[in-house]
């Protein structure tokens, strides 16, 4: 028997030591090349999309309306030729050869949807969308297609406005910069989109409060309610308008843009109202030279301070403000043109020529202050317990539970832009 335990190592030249750290170190080096090009060169399904010219084009049509309809429709678009395993010049080159087929195909999709319970509003975007995408090659589609309860909105049949308790509540769980936004929100009426657009580029600023003023390192309102100011690249209705905040909601903003400053920033004219986190590194990713929030993120801020405790949509805070200025109009506050005003609606023709004319005279600015003014114990009345009482015994229903309550003797007092309807209960009833 041969010992192999000597002075010479036996050495096998498969496996010499330098060879096999050298081979891995190679491979490792290789993998994390890979992984840092392939991160580099990510492609999203919306970049996929945009780099066919006629999709892009069509995008570039509809985002000089709309930039916000032109991303929905894109990603519906994408959707619906995901699921029908079909590419969108596929789907062109069908309704050009067959436009029956793609009625068909439109209608197999709904049936599918609608079996899987999709909200009917979800559905008819998908419709639209592809409507669109077929549109812009002339491509009608003549066949009436429908949607089963194509008004309904499931999510919504339960939501309700916050009574005083939940109200005080949400803004003490909220922190500096959520309860600034709820502020705007809900004690302005403005839309989550008028603070910061869907892309970061746009929004509120400081030069949009003309009643505000620094003095000594110090923000403060020389009057309240003060004056918010929607330009019209904000506007949703494309025109210019102003609304007030009450004297709560100005403490909230006040709070905040001085917690700013405490912390080193110093504003301007042109800095936003509602910044990203000092915390974080400011203008990173798809946000470089953006100061500005996305709607996305002003809304996540609501919702996490709304979440567990409620589980209401942010819109819920707009939704409050037309409510309480609608009871306020039913008292004889303000006037109906106004309360449209501030919600940054169009209104009625007459509107045209009075509420929304590019510069209002000083007569009617004044008469909406002051109207303004008288509706703050409505839209405050979590800090007035005695409004308490007769504010909760009113309901939002929806027209075919007013026609039973009305009978109960329920008293009408408005409607609402969704169609809704606000009752007051006049008997004492339950």
């Amino acid at each position: 028997m041969k010992t192999v335990n000597t002075i010479n190592p036996l050495t096998i030249t498969d496996e010499v030591c330098t060879n096999v750290q050298s081979d891995v170190g190679k491979k490792l080096t290789q993998e994390q090349s890979q992984i840092t090009t392939a991160k580099q060169k990510r492609i999203t399904k919306k970049d996929s999309l945009l780099s066919n010219q006629d999709i892009r084009r069509w995008y570039d049509n509809l985002a000089r309306s709309s930039i916000v309809t032109a991303e929905v429709r894109l990603r519906k678009l994408g959707k619906f030729c995901e699921n029908n395993k079909i590419t969108p010049k596929e789907l062109i080159e069908l309704g050009l050869k067959d436009p029956r087929a793609v009625a068909d195909l439109l209608e197999d999709n709904i049936t599918t949807l609608e079996r899987k319970r999709y909200a009917p509003q979800y559905i008819k975007t998908i419709v639209t969308s592809v409507k669109s995408w077929l549109h812009h090659f002339d491509i009608e589609v003549k066949r009436r297609i429908r949607i089963a309860n194509v008004d309904a909105t499931p999510s919504l049949v339960d939501e309700r406005v916050p009574e005083a308790s939940e109200l005080t509540e949400l803004f003490n769980r909220a922190n500096l910069r959520s309860g600034a936004v709820m502020a705007l929100m809900g004690k302005a009426g403005l839309r989550p989109q008028v603070l910061g657009n869907h892309n970061a580029t746009d929004g509120l600023m400081i030069q949009d409060l003309p009643e505000l003023e620094v003095i000594h390192g110090i923000a403060r309102f020389t009057k309240t309610p003060a004056r918010v100011v929607v330009r019209r690249t904000l506007s949703k209705a494309g025109h210019k308008y102003f609304s007030f905040i009450t004297e709560t909601g100005a403490e909230k903003i006040l709070a905040y843009l001085n917690q700013r400053m405490i912390d080193g920033e110093v504003l301007s004219p042109e800095s936003p109202v509602i910044v990203p986190f000092s915390k974080y590194k400011r203008f990173r990713g798809k946000n470089e030279e953006k100061k500005f929030l996305c709607t996305a993120i002003i809304e996540r801020d609501v919702r996490d301070a709304m979440r567990p405790r409620f589980k209401w949509r942010p819109y819920v805070l707009r939704a409050f403000f037309d409510t309480q200025l609608l009871i306020a109009e039913s008292r004889g506050k303000i006037a109906h043109d106004f309360r449209v005003f501030f919600m940054g609606h169009t209104g009625s023709m007459e509107a045209k020529y009075t509420t929304n004319k590019s510069i209002l005279p000083k007569a009617l600015t004044d008469e909406m202050y002051e109207s303004f003014k008288k509706c703050q114990e409505f839209l405050d009345y979590e800090t007035n317990t005695k409004q308490d009482e007769e504010i909760t015994s009113q309901r939002v229903v929806t027209p075919e539970e007013f026609e039973k309550l009305v009978i109960e003797g329920w008293q009408f007092l408005g409607t609402l832009p969704n169609g809704k309807i606000v009752i007051k209960n006049r008997q004492g009833l339950n």
